[in-house]
């Protein structure tokens, strides 16, 4: 009779426990979800990522959204209804290239950020047999742009990523921050940006492939529209909301 009760007790304390831990991720949940300030879509797409991997997907989900930015010398960017506008001073000739290249490297560590930079895995609830992918942005430039900065190229915007520290951790450079290396050499993740074209920063997860190093993740790319599948190996776009 004794063993019974004790046994009925321990059943209660399960039950207890089990309440409290999901009382706890349900609080988590909404305290991340949640912010009596200015929440920008980033953190909150970030928040979500880090609750997802904390939860074993007992609650929560992405809230990730496409950011649609134009670069602009002064004007819209054509057939485009961008949710950010980033403008670029086109009268300094000289710092033109830079002030985009920086905008761009920008792009790419916020989209690593959000996603948690190798360390998260937020593959739950995902099919283990695709590769799933996020578009943190769509870039346009506008044509004030598109006059004064015909191209930029890769190796250019690699050499800008070495030579610059990335506002995500600035004891490292943007190169660094993203890909663990000091040199581009390999690195093919980058495309010639010409700026009459529109182009995608995407990163992803492979839910299949071991958590070892950040296997599961796949490194932020900046491709055109035509390149994603060819050079990301991306089979779903499943993570962000457009």
């Amino acid at each position: 009779m004794a063993d019974k009760k004790q046994g009925e007790l321990t059943t209660q304390q399960i039950v207890i426990l089990v309440i409290i831990i999901v009382s706890f991720i349900v609080l988590l949940y909404f305290l991340l979800r949640t912010n009596p300030g200015e929440t920008s879509s980033k953190q909150i797409c970030h928040n979500s990522v880090v609750l997802l991997s904390k939860s074993a997907g007992l609650v929560g989900s992405l809230d990730c959204k496409t950011s649609y930015l134009c670069i602009s010398g002064g004007s819209n960017c054509a057939d485009f209804n961008p949710t950010d506008t980033i403008n670029v001073d086109v009268s300094k000739e000289d710092e033109i290239k830079n002030n985009v290249m920086k905008i761009l490297a920008e792009g790419i560590s916020d989209c690593w950020w959000m996603f948690g930079e190798g360390k998260i895995d937020y593959a739950s609830g995902l099919l283990q047999s695709s590769t799933h992918c996020a578009i943190c942005s769509r870039i346009k430039f506008d044509s004030k742009l598109q006059e004064s900065v015909k191209e930029i190229s890769s190796s250019e915007i690699y050499n800008y990523m070495a030579t610059h520290q990335s506002s995500h951790d600035a004891s490292k450079t943007y190169l660094n921050y993203l890909y663990k290396v000091n040199k581009a050499e390999g690195l093919d993740i980058v495309s010639l940006i010409l700026t009459n074209k529109e182009y995608l920063i995407v990163t992803g997860i492979d839910p299949s492939a071991p958590y070892i190093w950040g296997d599961k993740n796949l490194p932020v790319h900046i491709l055109g529209t035509g390149e994603i599948t060819t050079k990301t190996g991306c089979e779903i776009f499943d993570i962000t909301k457009s």
